[in-house]
C-alpha cells in the first residue's frame, strides 16, 4: 500500500494518515513528483521518494522514545501546536514500534553522570502509554546502571557483590522476570524483548567508571567478556527468563561495530541461544560500521547462514553540526566517515543522498531524511524486518533530534511513513 496516491493533482493519503489529528502539512500534487511525499512545518519542507524496495504492513517502522520523560524533554506539540503525548503524535508518521530502555538503577552513585530516568517506574509509566497510542513496543534491557555499549558493559552497583557468574546469571534472570512480570500486571507486555545493548565487546564486565568514562574490568570470575563462557551464560539466562514471562515475543541480540567485527563470522557461536531476532546498530558516521552497501550485504549473509529474522535496531544522522553555513557539512564531524560510507561501489553516493556542487554533504533535515531513508531501503531490499531510529525524541540543539526546540516534530520525521 502506498502511503500517498496522486491524482489530477489532489493527494488521497492512506488512513493512516488522513485519519490523524496531527496530519502533517502536504504541497498540492502539482508541486511533488508522483509517489514522493512531502512534509513542511514551521517553514521547513522535506520532501522523500518511494524506496526501490518492498515494505510489506508488518515492516517495523521504530522509533527509541527512552528520553521522552527525561526532565529536560518538556512538553511534545503536533504540526498545529497542539500539546499531544509523543506516543499519540508518531503513529501519524508511519511509526508502529516503539523502542524503550531500562537501566536497573540511573539514579547510582556510581555513575560518571546521570543518564536519564530509563528506570523501572519510568519505563512501567510509558509503556502503558505506547500501548495506549496502538504502538508495539520493544523493551531494551542494558542490565547496567548506565550506558551500555562497546566501550562499557557495567555490571550494576546492586550487583557487584556477586563472586561467581552463576550469582550473577541469577541476578540477571531474577531482574529480567521482575520487570517483565511488572510489564505483565499492567497489560502492557513487549513485543519484542532485547538481552543486553549493542553486546559486541561482552556483557556485564566492568566493575567502575570514571569521570572521563576509563573503565575497569570486573574481576575474571565475574567478567563477561565476549563469547566466553560467563558471557553465553549471562545471555542464557536472561533469554530464559524472558522466554518463560513473555513466551509470544520475539527476544533479540543486538550488536554493532558491524564492519570491524563481522557478526556473519561470529553468530556461529550463538547457535546454542534461544533468540530470535538479530538487532544491528547502523550510524553512517562510524567507520567502524562500514559502507550501506555492506550493511545489506550483512543482512542477507544473517538471514541466510542463521536464518534469524534482522532489524536495524539503532540509526540516524545528525541535521546540524554547525550554526556555520559553511561549516554544516558531515565532513566537518569529528571522525566522520559520513561520505565513505554512503559512496557506492560504483563511486556515486547511494540514491537520494544530496551533495552540494563542490560534493560536500550539507547536514540537514533533508538530507537526516534522504539518509535514513536509505537505510529503510538497503535494509528491506536484503530482507531486514525493520528499522528503528536512534535520539529522535531529544529535542531542540541535540542534532539527532526528529522533534524541533518547539517540541513540534522536524519535517524529517516523515521519513518512518515513506513507502
Amino acid at each position: 500500500m502506498k502511503v500517498i496516491k496522486f491524482l489530477t493533482g489532489s493527494i488521497i493519503m492512506a488512513a493512516f494518515l488522513a485519519s490523524c489529528s496531527d496530519t502533517p502539512s502536504y504541497p498540492s500534487g502539482s508541486e511533488v513528483t508522483a509517489g514522493e511525499i512531502s512534509c513542511t512545518i514551521d517553514g521547513t519542507t522535506v520532501t522523500l521518494e518511494p524506496v526501490d524496495a518492498d515494505l510489506p504492513s508488518s515492516f517495523m517502522r521504530g522509533f527509541d522514545a527512552s528520553a521522552e520523560s527525561d526532565v529536560s524533554s518538556g512538553s511534545y506539540y503536533d504540526a498545529s501546536g497542539n500539546e499531544k503525548d509523543i506516543f499519540q503524535i508518531l503513529p501519524s508518521y508511519g511509526v508502529n514500534w516503539v523502542r524503550l530502555r531500562i537501566w536497573n538503577n540511573p539514579e547510582s552513585s556510581k555513575n560518571p553522570s546521570e543518564p536519564g530516568a530509563s528506570d523501572l517506574e519510568t519505563v512501567i509509566a510509558q509503556a502503558v502509554r505506547v500501548k495506549k497510542a496502538g504502538l508495539r513496543l520493544l523493551l531494551d534491557f542494558h542490565y547496567s546502571d548506565y550506558w551500555a555499549d562497546p566501550g562499557k558493559q557495567l555490571i550494576p552497583e546492586e550487583w557487584l557483590e556477586c563472586t561467581t557468574s552463576d550469582e550473577l546469571a541469577e541476578k540477571v534472570s531474577e531482574y529480567t522476570t521482575e520487570v517483565l512480570e511488572a510489564l505483565k500486571n499492567v497489560n502492557a507486555v513487549p513485543d519484542m524483548i532485547q538481552i543486553g545493548n549493542e553486546i559486541s565487546s561482552g556483557m556485564l564486565k566492568h566493575k567502575a567508571i570514571d569521570s572521563s568514562e576509563n573503565v575497569t574490568n570486573a574481576d575474571d570470575a565475574v567478567r563477561g567478556d565476549f563469547c566466553s563462557a560467563n558471557y553465553f551464560k549471562y545471555l542464557s539466562a536472561g533469554l530464559a527468563a524472558a522466554r518463560s514471562e513473555c513466551p509470544n515475543a520475539k527476544l533479540m541480540l543486538h550488536f554493532t561495530d558491524i564492519n570491524r567485527s563481522n557478526p556473519v563470522n561470529y553468530l556461529s557461536s550463538f547457535s546454542s541461544l534461544d533468540y530470535d531476532v538479530v538487532g544491528l546498530s547502523y550510524y553512517p558516521k562510524w567507520a567502524s560500521h562500514g559502507t550501506i552497501e555492506s550493511l545489506g550485504e550483512k543482512i542477507a549473509a544473517i538471514k541466510l547462514t542463521y536464518a534469524k529474522e534482522v532489524v536495524v535496531v539503532e540509526t540516524n544522522i545528525p541535521n546540524k553540526v554547525s550554526d556555520t553555513a559553511s561549516q554544516n557539512y558531515y565532513e566537518n564531524m569529528s571522525d566522520s566517515s559520513v561520505k565513505a560510507n554512503l559512496t557506492c561501489s560504483d563511486g556515486n553516493l547511494y540514491s537520494g543522498v544530496y551533495a552540494d556542487s563542490d560534493g560536500k554533504l550539507p547536514a540537514t533535515a533533508q538530507n537526516q531524511a534522504n539518509i535514513i531513508r536509505a537505510v529503510i531501503e538497503v535494509a528491506a531490499k536484503n530482507g531486514a524486518s525493520g528499522v528503528f531510529t536512534w535520539g529522535g525524541e531529544y529535542k531542540g540543539s541535540w542534532e539527532y533530534g526528529l522533534f524541533g526546540s518547539s517540541g513540534k516534530p522536524s519535517a524529517a520525521l516523515i521519513v518512518m511513513s515513506v513507502q
